[in-house]
């Protein structure tokens, strides 16, 4: 789906890359530079997305019923979040979008291409997704140590694997890949060119 005047990044990559860290970062940058900015993530805090945040704690629910409420989840949030600020003009950083879909559940055993058009077909395509991409044992010892958590069901080794495979496979045009395994000063460098070339912002004008 397309119809919108803002722009839609997108940040991807397994649990513990450091994407959520580096769109907070973005979204302070952007702000500084007279950008209106909304920050949303996926899973929502909407009637659905609660429902999957649950289920990575209490016990994952089939293949078939996540990807369906991924893409419930995601309906709602294109419909009240995503379009009416895309379409007021602002800058929407995203935290996951239909490529995790792809990723996670693909890894589950569900075929890649159909979760992709069951998704696109209620999703606006974004101008920029910066995936980071990070090796998983690195991920998950950044998890325990910086986060002080207990990696959720979401985040085993074998499975973040799978999941690293198809984020790397992934063909679209308009996504970057981010080294995700620097110190986060040196993963911000790239990230802000990258969204500074998306938005045409001359490079380093200001932090």
């Amino acid at each position: 789906m397309t119809n919108k005047s803002g722009k839609l990044i997108v940040f991807e990559g397994i649990d513990g890359s450091g994407k959520t860290t580096q769109l907070k970062r973005a979204a302070a940058w952007l702000l500084a530079e007279g950008y209106t900015v909304e920050t949303l993530r996926e899973p929502t805090n909407g009637r659905y997305g609660r429902r999957l945040r649950e289920s990575a704690l209490s016990g994952r629910v089939s293949p078939e019923e996540e990807r369906d409420l991924f893409v419930q989840d995601r309906t709602w949030n294109v419909k009240t979040n995503i379009r009416p600020a895309l379409e007021a003009g602002k800058i929407v950083l995203l935290d996951r979008y239909y490529f995790s879909s792809i990723a996670y559940q693909g890894a589950r055993g569900l075929d890649l291409a159909d979760i992709r058009a069951r998704n696109e077909a209620i999703a606006i395509k974004p101008d920029l997704v910066l995936l980071f991409d990070l090796d998983p044992e690195t991920a998950l010892q950044r998890i325990e140590r910086h986060r002080g958590e207990t990696p959720n069901l979401f985040e085993g080794l074998e499975y973040q694997r799978r999941v690293r495979a198809i984020f790397l496979s992934l063909p679209d045009p308009f996504l970057v890949l981010i080294d995700a395994a620097p110190q986060a000063e040196e993963v911000w460098g790239r990230v802000r060119a990258e969204i500074g070339k998306s938005l045409g912002i001359r490079p380093f004008v200001r932090e």
